[in-house]
């Protein structure tokens, strides 16, 4: 790099122009029953807007039972995340009789929790989260 290009890179950095360290949550998703729809991935950024007002959504498509969602310039941070399976594409979690299948960040799929439960700590290296819908089988 010449000097000029230093001396502005140093004035960037000082000014604090350049983005910090961003870090990436990967939401893999598998034994969805159907490929109808999509998945939905939110993520909450603090205890405040959790569970009704999230920070980042993401929605991606279902294929082969399976859906994949990125994040890649989120701050290094606790998070909540919660996914559902957005059946019928009106991007609201429906629940109830017809319920679409969902899950939380470090619980099992299915259930709810407070923030302290489903918070994750995400730092400068790629953090990747499993939600798992294929039907558990007892082990006799």
């Amino acid at each position: 790099m010449n000097r000029l290009g230093s001396s502005i890179l140093g004035a960037a950095l000082a000014m604090g122009v350049l983005p910090a360290t961003a870090a990436q949550l990967v939401v893999e998703v598998t034994g969805l029953e159907d490929d109808q729809g999509q998945f939905v991935v939110e993520v909450f950024g603090s205890r405040v807007g959790y569970p009704r007002q999230p920070s980042y959504t993401l929605s991606v498509p279902v294929e082969a039972g399976s859906a994949r969602a990125e994040f890649t310039e989120l701050a290094p941070s606790d998070y909540a995340v919660h996914g559902w399976h957005d059946r019928n594409e009106n991007g609201k979690a429906d629940r109830g009789f017809g319920s679409e299948p969902f899950a939380y960040s470090n619980l099992p799929v299915g259930e709810r929790g407070d923030w302290e439960e489903t918070r994750i700590t995400l730092g400068v290296d790629p953090l990747n989260l499993r939600f798992d819908f294929a039907p558990q089988r007892d082990e006799d």
